[in-house]
């Protein structure tokens, strides 16, 4: 096989449409196509396909595929609802590809829901990967380096089974950013209820004053009436867990 038959069929690597069984947005689709061209040049770099160029379709495949489990792995892993058999060998028993007349890989996704292909599907998780994927720029320290800006991930414990490396980093950092977008709404919350009692305040202190009364009783009276509207606002506000159907 001489240097223009291995380009040729690089380049028809490269240049492949992927297409899905499952109906994915332009914008998705331009994800996965981007992950295929990624996946082709990643393949360039291991031994068989150095050795045997033939393989480049094969090998960029794999790699194509694994990334897809990965994905489906990580939404499985963050969505509560998901099912416990939700796990690695389910999704590669149900990621199929096919290479189809025309320079088409079609994706099918077997018996996977089809809302959770799409939501699991996008251009943070491809460009995720390739970070993850990217050996030369630390794998997944460079991921917790990037995704955190640097600020680490407590608790996170790296190593096992890379997929489940990668998913498990997605599930740990959602609760962080979780954990941090409820404690902003609390204090926004608790600082609006603040402003509100202090307005209504001043103005039952202001019409008190002016009907004659002790300022000293007024301060007591409000400072009083406060206490008891946290601790009824508390008792008509418990944790609430919402049940929405998917």
């Amino acid at each position: 096989m001489n240097e223009e038959d291995i380009q040729n069929l690089i380049n028809q690597a490269l240049s492949c449409v992927v297409i899905s069984k499952v109906e994915l947005d332009g914008d998705q689709l331009d994800a996965l196509q981007n992950l295929n061209e990624y996946c082709v040049n990643l393949s360039l770099q291991t031994p068989e396909v150095a050795k045997r160029p033939l393989k480049v379709i094969y090998k960029s495949n794999e790699e194509f595929k694994t990334a897809l489990v990965a994905f489906c792995l990580c939404h499985a892993l963050t969505n509560p609802r998901r099912k416990l058999k939700e796990n690695k060998e389910f999704f590669e028993k149900n990621i199929t590809l096919y290479q189809l007349p025309g320079n088409l890989k079609q994706i099918d996704f077997g018996d996977i829901d089809a809302d959770n292909v799409r939501e699991a599907i996008n251009w943070d998780i491809v460009e995720d990967w390739k970070i993850y994927r990217d050996n030369e720029c630390g794998g997944i320290k460079a991921l917790v380096d990037e995704k955190t800006r640097l600020t680490g991930l407590e608790g996170y414990k790296r190593g096992g089974d890379p997929l489940y490396e990668f998913a498990r980093f997605h599930r740990q950092f959602a609760e962080k950013e979780n954990k941090i977008a409820e404690q902003s709404r609390i204090e926004a919350q608790n600082a609006f209820r603040s402003a509100v009692v202090q307005s209504v305040a001043s103005e039952v202190a202001k019409q008190q004053l002016l009907e004659g009364k002790n300022p000293m009783d007024i301060i007591n009276s409000l400072l009083s009436q406060e206490d008891n509207l946290q601790i009824s606002s508390e008792r008509r506000n418990p944790l609430q867990i919402t049940n929405r159907k998917k």
